[in-house]
């Protein structure tokens, strides 16, 4: 189900947050229990409706997760001034995390993520995470979420998801409470902690609800060394040559983030939304969604291009099996951006472990954390202080890149969607 195809033609995401506003999402949102927002930037005044069930425990008096800290506001500086949650309030919402006994966390596919879920489990015992994986936020994540939300069941705290969806699909449907609260460790706030500072993590207007802790260059384009030579692919004219024509798989840039978030790119910095066609089209693209399917496609060397369809984490796992020897990322400026990717926390509204979520939000953006995160998925942390953990992802110093994922490019990519729709279905 997607809300900003729900009128005849595209219709802007800004448009239909208005109609939104208007009540016109009776329809989508009916028989979940948390009412919308009339919109992302009104909501972001004050907390989603459900969003602070810990206002009412006795942890949130002394770890008041229903209420922002001092940062709060967007356009408030988040510097070394900012006041964190004391040491006793911190020991208080511990103990109240632990008499909870677990967290729920929803992130995509790859072992990885359960090792950074064992660290968090060792740093906090008393603590466990019922980790959920998805191949995809919008084919799997979101159905399931809304799924849940009609039956009234509140399964995750927190999630780990790519920003499209979740802006376009669960916020509006009221599925987020704004995450911004959770962070309350003074050095979390500090913007000397962040090579960008504090506020920049956050990849949506309001500055409430989306929080990217990395930052990379994405690994668009990746070749069989075996087939492509050296130097041979640098440019987007290389990929439109017919001597690739049905040896290229993409990741669809209908549904999928890392396919439309490159198209997106390569449209933009062209200036020819033509590229598509010549590129999807005449080049006889492959093109799917499963992020597991199409990484081991490329992995046993069926294509011997690929762009937007190979997922580092799963990759790495084949890696391990001695299989994609040949394969390597190589950089094409006009597919080239940044984004948090799936390195984007959100905070589910009725979150059934508040005091938890809390306690694992600080944690995730620890040092001791971001240090473990980084390394198992090869994701460089926008904390200043942690090694770089991946150097062919870090975004080069005097390069302009797009930031994909911040809420300004939605617009662009329901365009990149809809063209994608008209050339491939």
């Amino acid at each position: 189900m997607n809300i900003s195809r729900t009128m005849s033609g595209p219709v802007s995401r800004r448009k239909v947050i208005a109609l939104l506003g208007l009540g016109g999402a009776g329809a989508l949102i009916s028989a979940c229990s948390s009412p919308a927002p009339a919109s992302p930037t009104a909501a972001a005044s004050k907390p989603a409706t459900g969003a602070s069930p810990a206002a009412a425990s006795p942890a949130a008096a002394a770890s008041p997760s229903g209420s922002p800290a001092p940062a709060a506001s967007p356009s408030a500086g988040a510097g070394s001034s900012a006041a964190g949650i004391s040491a006793a309030d911190w020991d208080k919402l511990v103990a109240a995390a632990k008499a909870e006994g677990t967290v729920a966390v929803a992130t995509y596919a790859g072992s990885a993520y359960r090792r950074v879920m064992d660290a968090f489990e060792a740093a906090y015992p008393g603590i466990k995470v019922e980790l959920s994986q998805f191949q995809s936020s919008s084919r799997d994540y979101l159905p399931r979420l809304i799924q849940e939300r009609r039956a009234n069941l509140f399964t995750w705290d927190l999630a780990f998801m790519p920003n499209v969806e979740m802006l376009r699909q669960a916020l509006p449907a009221g599925f987020l409470a704004p995450i911004r609260p959770l962070i309350v460790q003074a050095e979390l706030l500090d913007d000397k902690t962040w090579n960008d500072g504090f506020n920049a993590g956050f990849i949506d207007d309001a500055g409430q609800w989306g929080y990217g802790f990395s930052r990379d260059k994405a690994e668009s384009v990746w070749v069989d060394s075996s087939v492509v030579r050296d130097g041979e692919i640098t440019s987007i004219k290389d990929l439109l040559d017919p001597k690739w024509r049905g040896k290229i798989l993409a990741g669809d840039p209908r549904t999928k983030g890392s396919g439309y978030w490159s198209s997106t790119t390569m449209r933009l910095k062209t200036g020819n939304d033509d590229v598509m066609k010549q590129f999807f089209k005449d080049q006889e693209v492959s093109v799917a969604t499963d992020a597991r399917q199409l990484t081991e496609q490329v992995v046993r060397g069926r294509y011997p291009v690929s762009v937007g369809a190979v997922s580092r984490q799963i990759f790495e796992d084949f890696r391990t099996q001695g299989l994609g020897e040949n394969v390597k990322n190589i950089e094409v400026p006009e597919v080239e951006y940044v984004a948090s990717g799936a390195n984007l926390a959100w905070y589910l509204s009725q979150a059934p472990n508040p005091n938890a979520a809390k306690v694992f939000m600080n944690w995730i953006l620890s040092k001791d954390a971001q240090t473990v995160y980084s390394k198992e998925l090869q994701a460089n942390s926008r904390r200043a202080d942690v090694p770089v953990a991946e150097p062919h992802t870090l975004p080069r110093a005097g390069v302009e890149y797009l930031r994909m994922d911040d809420e300004k490019w939605l617009d662009a990519i329901e365009k990149t969607q809809q063209i994608a729709k008209d050339l491939l279905n």
